[in-house]
């Protein structure tokens, strides 16, 4: 089958190379534009348009998909599929009969829920045990589409956003590849979505990064693991965000004030009191200056056990 794809990050590789491996004719690829990037904010490519570089594979990284010209060129590709994941923007609805027989979405979140732009963290966010991976057709509406095939993937209590994007991009391309064989054998069906069960997982913004000792600790844990790399967790300390680079829940109750600093451990480790429970702070990066233990932050600031960890 004839394909063009659309992706721009590093998740939307694992489906592009499950394309290639299946022995799909990727016609062309079309990804976002090049940003800049860098401390010097020089213009880069998507990841994706330079693995098609190496490759050898047409690829186009138009500022808008209303051009006429890259329309009418897409249409003579006559392509059978259209396979979108992590693009970045709406595929606009004049593209989606160009295809002969599917567009299909790959997405990282079991549909319904967790439509939109972050379907990775929020199941972490909110403390959801299970996510996975959906392959479902590409229409007007956002992520809405009648679902071709999914995924399930349990939910390890200490995974953070970064390590689940890698594990669904990997599951993304064994979907894919799925999918593919139903279409050849002629099996694949279709389940409408049902919208009663949808919910939207919105953007993320760096005020969603803020920490407040005040919540139970297990609620900071997964939005210290959920957020992670970006936009990245930080309390207030001293006038300046303390990034949060590392964490883990301690269970027992204290009666101690929420922040309050209980102990320092030789491992390089503090734990500090919450609304519930505890919070062992492994890793933090103070604003301006590189990674470092907690344990040496705290005795940077001659903080002691019992002084409030602000």
């Amino acid at each position: 089958m004839t394909l063009v794809f659309f992706g721009s990050s590093e998740f939307s590789l694992a489906a592009l190379k499950a394309c290639l491996e299946s022995r799909q004719q990727a016609a062309l690829v079309i990804t976002t534009p090049d940003q800049k990037k860098g401390r010097g904010l020089k213009l880069a490519p998507t990841v994706v348009r330079e693995f098609c570089t190496e490759k050898g594979i047409r690829v186009e990284a138009p500022e808008s998909l209303k051009d006429a010209a890259l329309i009418e060129r897409v249409k003579s590709l006559k392509p059978d599929l259209f396979v979108v994941s992590s693009y970045g923007k709406l595929i606009p609805s004049a593209w989606l009969n160009i295809p002969s027989r599917f567009a299909l979405n790959v997405h990282p979140s079991l549909l319904p829920k967790y439509r939109g732009a972050a379907p990775i963290n929020w199941p972490i966010i909110n403390g959801d045990t299970q996510t996975g991976v959906s392959i479902a057709e590409v229409t007007s509406k956002l992520d809405s589409g009648d679902i071709f095939y999914q995924e399930v993937v349990p939910l390890d209590f200490c995974i953070d956003a970064e390590n689940l994007e890698r594990l669904l991009a990997i599951n993304s391309g064994k979907a894919l590849k799925t999918v593919f064989e139903k279409i050849d054998n002629g099996t694949l069906s279709r389940t409408p979505q049902e919208e009663s069960l949808s919910c939207y997982a919105r953007k993320l913004t760096k005020e969603d990064g803020r920490l407040s000792f005040k919540d139970p600790a297990a609620k900071l844990d997964r939005l210290i693991r959920g957020l992670k790399p970006w936009p990245g967790t930080y309390l207030e300390f001293g006038g300046n965000p303390l990034i949060i680079v590392e964490a883990e829940v301690v269970l027992p109750n204290t009666a101690a004030d929420p922040g309050t600093l209980l102990e320092i451990h030789r491992e390089g480790s503090v734990t500090v009191a919450t609304g519930e429970g505890s919070l062992k702070i492994k890793r933090v990066r103070p604003a301006g200056k590189k990674e470092m233990s907690a344990a040496d932050f705290v005795h940077g600031r001659r903080l002691k056990p019992g002084s409030l960890f602000q």
